[in-house]
């Protein structure tokens, strides 16, 4: 089946050799999926044999996580627990949907939750217009607002908890062109209805030629680890 021309999929490929990779390093991986949502990377994670826990806020998610036989549990419930240290802590798309003043909290607590050289693993995508279309999306956050706030940039720092993690590794996607400007993208028929299909799809092709090369960045992942 062919894959939708999405950013994500490239995501979700380059997720998949990460956590290879560890794999390989460190048997019995164990792995935190916090903000499993529907539960995609549990299944990932779980056919990859790794260890994996998730935690999300909806509890209709969780319920869904648990009768799939997954270990999975709100986020208090899973704090109670002390069910660490994990190898690593993966946040897929959850950071934009938290305030700074919240996941100022968040993120130490996440990280006093890492082994010794456990990663934290964070994907969350850029401004743009896949950001802009989903209304809880409160802010964008950049590798620079997570050193900023997270890391050591040698400045005097106005937010955050400096120093406690730092940047081993990153990467960027970009999602195929899209005539979201025009018109005709959304109503319209006839010729000029059908050369706009044929030119998205055009990027499509462009996009996929490419390896994902060529398009409009759309996230990135960055991965950490604890500064000791």
């Amino acid at each position: 089946m062919k894959k939708i021309a999405h950013y994500q999929t490239l995501e979700y490929d380059r997720i998949v050799t990460l956590m290879r990779s560890y794999a390989r390093d460190r048997a019995g991986l164990r792995v935190l999926d916090f903000g499993c949502g529907l539960g995609k990377f549990l299944a990932c994670f779980k056919e990859l044999g790794l260890d994996v826990v998730g935690v999300d806020m909806n509890l209709d998610y969780v319920a869904r996580a648990r009768e799939q036989g997954y270990s999975a549990y709100a986020p208090e419930e899973f704090f109670r627990r002390n069910d660490a240290p994990f190898d690593v802590i993966f946040l897929s798309h959850l950071v934009e949907h938290v305030a700074p003043d919240d996941l100022v909290g968040l993120i130490p607590r996440l990280c006093a939750l890492l082994g010794e050289h456990g990663r934290l693993v964070l994907l969350t995508p850029t401004p743009g217009e896949r950001f802009y279309h989903d209304f809880s999306h409160i802010r964008p956050y950049l590798p620079q607002s997570i050193r900023h706030a997270f890391g050591n940039t040698g400045m005097p720092l106005s937010y955050g908890e400096a120093a406690l993690i730092e940047l081993v590794d990153i990467y960027f996607f970009r999602d195929p062109y899209r005539t979201r400007g025009w018109r005709s993208f959304y109503v319209g028929s006839g010729v000029k209805r059908m050369l706009t299909r044929w030119l998205n799809a055009a990027f499509d092709g462009l996009w996929r030629l490419s390896g994902g090369r060529i398009g409009v960045q759309a996230s990135w992942l960055g991965v950490y680890r604890i500064k000791r």
